[in-house]
């Protein structure tokens, strides 16, 4: 069992109770950490509703839209050190953008989407910094789709191929302060961002048919591998993306019906 104890984690992107965000959330509190949250404005009646529930007891959560330097600095104002480990699940793109082929996109949505859904990792870990005294761990959540086109992902895809490099690059900034910075490739997950997703259901059932391991992954096997990066068994683990997706990331081509 991985031990936590007097640990503190800060975690951003909790959107719902099915978020891998809030998952993640619970397992390390499960193994012994502080929580604490930051969420945007949109969802702040469902995190209040699951901090009312005290399913798991957060010590500290207030609105931070991450885009908004006055929002960051009002949010770590009151924040409690020291930070041990930063849980960054944070992307945004216009639901029309969705629907766009990347011609049609226009500088504004591309701006917008990578702003909040790959830039956003840079400010958050610059204000946590200060607060990770004693070094700790950085963690992202990407997706396959930063390496490969994914149906109807599209911008998203771009956006989580910048992140992809961030990670690289905070990492090799921040290791000689004893912060290290990896990225969570996770398989399809049933969250509130994925229902924008046209045809994702459609997406998950090829996945469970050609996928190694012939099954999905659920939120749980993101936290537990969020848990292991989060830990000191990851010590000398950095600017690394790890895969969590039952295999379908080795596949070049699905095994095809025998005739």
């Amino acid at each position: 069992m991985i031990d936590l104890k007097g640990k503190h984690a800060l975690v951003f992107g909790v959107a719902s109770e099915d978020s891998i965000a809030w998952a993640i959330a619970k397992r390390l509190h499960q193994a012994g950490a502080r929580i604490s949250l930051g969420y945007q404005q949109r969802f702040k009646s469902r995190v209040l509703q699951l901090v009312k529930k005290n399913e798991i007891p957060v010590a500290y959560y207030e609105r931070c839209d991450v885009t908004s330097e006055d929002e960051l600095e009002s949010f770590y104002r009151s924040l409690e050190g020291p930070v041990d480990v930063l849980v960054h699940s944070i992307a945004y793109a216009h639901p029309d953008t969705f629907a766009k082929s990347i011609c049609e996109v226009t500088l504004e949505e591309f701006t917008a989407t990578l702003a909040a859904s790959a830039y956003s990792l840079v400010p958050v870990v610059r204000s946590t910094l200060p607060f990770m005294t004693n070094g700790g761990s950085v963690i992202t959540l990407r997706s396959l789709g930063g390496q490969r086109v994914v149906a109807n992902y599209r911008l998203m895809g771009i956006a989580k191929a910048g992140l992809e490099g961030a990670v690289r690059e905070l990492a090799a900034e921040v290791g000689p302060r004893g912060v290290r910075v990896n990225a969570v490739s996770a398989g399809p997950v049933r969250t509130l961002a994925a229902s924008r997703i046209s045809g994702f259901d459609d997406m998950l059932d090829v996945y469970e048919a050609v996928a190694p391991m012939r099954r999905s992954i659920t939120q749980d096997d993101v936290a537990d591998l969020a848990l292991f990066l989060g830990s000191d068994l990851a010590q000398n683990i950095t600017g690394q993306t790890l895969f969590v997706d039952a295999g379908y990331s080795i596949l070049a081509m699905a095994e095809l019906p025998s005739k």
